[in-house]
């Protein structure tokens, strides 16, 4: 269409008013109209001219206002989709319909489309919720112990606000084990009239509140990441305990005969962590439906192992 206004447009250029002379009017021969060397066009036909040179020059127009209107909107999906082609397409202005070619995805690219329909089953999963039941052996005999099960891959709303109190007594650690969400904030007041060190050096949790005691202002911490934080004293090599942190409520402790049950998780692929004093920590993935998921755990104990104080080095001679 552009290249028929061109010629269109040259031959009024061409075209000379009724009555006018040029050199195209001198010139002998019997030319067409419009044509060098033709005879002048009549008003008639010049009028003619013009007339067809607007048609064309509006129907351009409107078609460029019609293709513009269809890349606002393809903009305005693939935005939607968050696509990462919405930058290339704001940098090409759509002057032409061959500017706003689809793209072809790559092999094994997603399309925007998939990743739509990825977030909205995971949004339907976080919406679902079902039971998840179990079992925890303990190799040898779980002989009493705390065993504790929680769901890894679902995080929840950090315990802002929330506190809890491990006190240091009786050169002890009181109580020796607790379990609290993410974002918990952990006091250790010292309850002795010597001095205590309290001390983590767990990955994630680590932690030192250095030396007070009795009558100082109690020192805390807030315990941010999952996993088992194993806490000391620095200068009582004897004082030990352990903190589980959870991401989210979803977590439970074990019954005596080692079954346990696991409200309103949602459904979808799901890993689920035991531990127990004493033991390594396991781990397995269920796929958790609407009707909910039975799980096997196994439970191995880890034999006691000594630890160094907080520079890594081996405990002195400070008196127990």
């Amino acid at each position: 269409m552009a290249g028929a206004l061109i010629v269109t447009s040259a031959a009024v250029a061409g075209a000379q008013e009724p009555g006018s002379t040029g050199r195209a009017g001198a010139s002998s021969g019997a030319g067409a109209v419009g044509e060098p060397g033709g005879p002048a066009p009549s008003r008639a036909e010049f009028a003619r001219l013009q007339a067809e040179v607007r048609e064309q020059k509006q129907l351009l127009i409107d078609m460029l206002q019609a293709e513009q209107q269809r890349y606002d909107m393809l903009l305005k999906i693939i935005r939607s989709q968050g696509g990462g082609t919405a930058g290339a397409l704001e940098a090409v202005p759509p002057v032409l319909p061959s500017v706003v070619a689809p793209a072809t995805p790559s092999a094994g690219a997603r399309t925007g489309d998939e990743r739509t329909g990825e977030r909205a089953r995971a949004a339907e999963n976080a919406r679902r919720t079902a039971p998840l039941e179990g079992k925890v052996e303990v190799a040898g005999g779980r002989g009493g112990a705390e065993i504790y099960v929680y769901v890894e891959n679902v995080k929840g709303t950090p315990a802002r606000g929330k506190s809890i109190e491990i006190k240091q007594e009786n050169k002890q650690f009181s109580p020796r084990l607790a379990v609290v969400q993410t974002g918990t904030n952990v006091v250790f007041p010292n309850l002795d009239a010597i001095y205590h060190n309290v001390f983590s050096s767990s990955p994630r949790n680590s932690f030192d509140l250095g030396s007070y005691r009795a009558g100082d202002k109690a020192r805390s911490v807030t315990l941010t990441a999952p996993g088992v934080v194993e806490i000391f004293c620095n200068m009582h090599q004897k004082m030990s305990a352990n903190v589980l942190v959870v991401p989210s409520p979803l977590y439970t402790k074990v019954r005596p005969d080692g079954s346990f049950r696991i409200d309103n998780v949602p459904v979808g692929v799901r890993r689920i962590v035991a531990w127990s004093p004493g033991t390594r920590t396991v781990q397995q993935r269920v796929d958790l439906g609407p009707a909910g998921a039975d799980v096997r755990l196994a439970l191995e104990r880890e034999e006691a192992k000594g630890h160094t104080n907080k520079l890594g080095q081996a405990y002195g001679s400070y008196r127990d």
